[in-house]
């Protein structure tokens, strides 16, 4: 468990790019089988089963934040993080959290249901909360070892859960053709998950509590705590609010589309956020650093996401109708929508990595708080009126708003000007005008649905093909900017 730190300079750099590589393998085979699994479930499996399912995953998100309070991310920040008593108390912490959620969820599953007025949802989600115990159970030290860059035990206990859990989903849904299949496969994977974490990454739980640990987790975590619930609240305000005033075949549709849109932010948030907190963390004592790097991050993620976002709108309807089958082709106004909501998501993330970087995760509930409030104001009545449409479009603006604040609050806390910051935007958008320009075009050829579908994509690779061409030297410097702050982290 003791394994060394990076070491200094390029040291660190080897680290962030054989971690990187690691995890970006496990995690793109994983999410491929994934997304496979739903090409095909969505063939098989009737549009309001998901919709069910994405009540239930909502549901198990609400009680989760509740009571999230971080540990992992204090594992990760805390430089104690990979002791024996250290682990030890963030163990019992997860533990106790994961089985008083479940004693106090599955009694509620059956109001849920009436709440929803779905009576099939409530054995369904009685079962469906008995993840929250395996994840409570799982061993922390698969995030002490992120600290050092070492992925390959995180990649075999995600991603092979994953794909086992995806597996058994496929052959359910198949057999079933119903939401037990989605529930089956996500319990499933929750219980591997644990016992892959113990047999690759194990700890000795004792009863003995050391006191400084305990101090440490209880001073970062009360930083955190409301943050994870006032995020739950933006990210799946949407499927509560839609769950009441749409069918549970309109939900489904609009819950397939927003997984395809938002596969790009999950492969960010497996492969590149776990990086981007141990970097920034490395700077957490030399503001000018932290800053430079800060804003390099960002570029990046600007350069490559809004020529993304700009495919993922104007052929919204042909890639549904090429993943899913035309009836999903439905659902492309919210998927541009959220095509966009995801790339600022990935900016957002970044911003609150500096926050995290610094052992400061109070400065970032502000703007959450913020965020959370317009939606709340704003999602239902434009959900009423536009339907997924509105309940997408408020998701964006208040995601958009907090951002705008949480980067002027950077002024402060790193010395980041608005300047600087709207620097980081023009590649992406002059990328992303030329994407967007050549995908409408092809829309001009009156070209069959399915190869329209094809072609969309080939001006983005394009442009993606020449621009990691041209910033490979960039990747480079923010590697062996990583690198030199090494020192400051040993």
């Amino acid at each position: 468990m003791h394994g060394p730190e990076p070491g200094p300079g390029e040291g660190m750099g080897r680290a962030v790019l054989r971690g990187g590589s690691v995890l970006a393998a496990g995690t793109l085979v994983e999410r491929l089988a994934r997304f496979a699994r739903n090409v095909v479930l969505a063939r098989i499996i009737a549009p309001d089963q998901f919709g069910l399912m994405a009540i239930v995953l909502a549901a198990i998100a609400l009680f989760e934040a509740l009571t999230e309070v971080g540990v992992s991310q204090a594992v990760i920040q805390n430089r104690r993080g990979h002791t024996p008593e250290f682990l030890n108390v963030a163990w019992w912490i997860n533990v106790v959290r994961g089985v008083a959620i479940f004693a106090i969820a599955a009694p509620l599953s059956p109001l849920i249901a009436d709440f929803y007025g779905e009576p099939a949802l409530g054995p369904v989600l009685a079962v469906a909360f008995s993840t929250m115990v395996f994840t409570g159970l799982m061993s922390p030290k698969v995030y002490a070892l992120q600290r050092q860059f070492r992925f390959g035990a995180s990649v075999a206990i995600t991603q092979g859960s994953g794909l086992l859990g995806t597996a058994l989903t496929l052959v359910l849904g198949v057999l079933w053709q119903n939401v037990w299949a989605l529930v089956l496969g996500t319990v499933f994977e929750a219980f591997v998950r644990f016992v892959l974490s113990f047999l690759l990454c194990p700890i000795r739980p004792t009863f003995r509590i050391d006191r400084e640990s305990w101090r440490d987790l209880f001073a970062f975590t009360k930083g955190m705590f409301g943050l994870a619930f006032m995020t739950f609240v933006v990210a799946q305000a949407d499927v509560f609010v839609l769950g009441r005033l749409v069918s549970a075949e309109t939900l489904g549709l609009y819950a397939m589309a927003v997984t395809l849109a938002m596969f790009p932010l999950t492969l960010f948030s497996k492969v590149v956020q776990p990086l981007v907190v141990p970097i920034l963390a490395a700077f957490q004592d030399t503001p000018d650093a932290l800053r430079a790097t800060y804003l390099r991050l960002e570029r990046l993620i600007w350069l490559f996401g809004l020529p993304m976002a700009a495919t993922m709108a104007v052929a919204a309807a042909p890639l549904l109708t090429l993943v899913y089958g035309p009836p999903y082709a439905a659902a492309a106004a919210p998927f541009a929508v959220i095509g966009v909501y995801t790339v600022v998501y990935m900016a957002s993330m970044v911003s609150f990595s500096v926050y995290l970087a610094m052992a400061r995760p109070e400065l970032q509930r502000s703007f959450t708080l913020l965020r959370a409030l317009l939606l709340v104001v704003s999602i239902y009545p434009l959900s009423l009126t536009y339907g997924p449409v509105g309940a997408s479009s408020a998701m964006l603006g208040a995601l958009v708003l907090a951002m705008v604040l949480q980067v002027a609050n950077l002024r402060r806390i790193i010395g980041l000007r608005a300047r600087a910051y709207l620097g980081t935007l023009g590649g992406g958008l002059v990328a992303a005008a030329l994407v967007g320009a050549l995908t409408a075009a092809l829309g001009l050829l009156n070209l069959p649905v399915l190869t329209l579908a094809g072609l969309s994509v080939v001006p983005l690779l394009a442009v993606w093909g020449l621009l990691l061409f041209r910033e490979r030297h960039e990747v480079r410097a923010l590697r062996r900017r990583g690198g030199g702050a090494a020192a400051s982290d040993r």
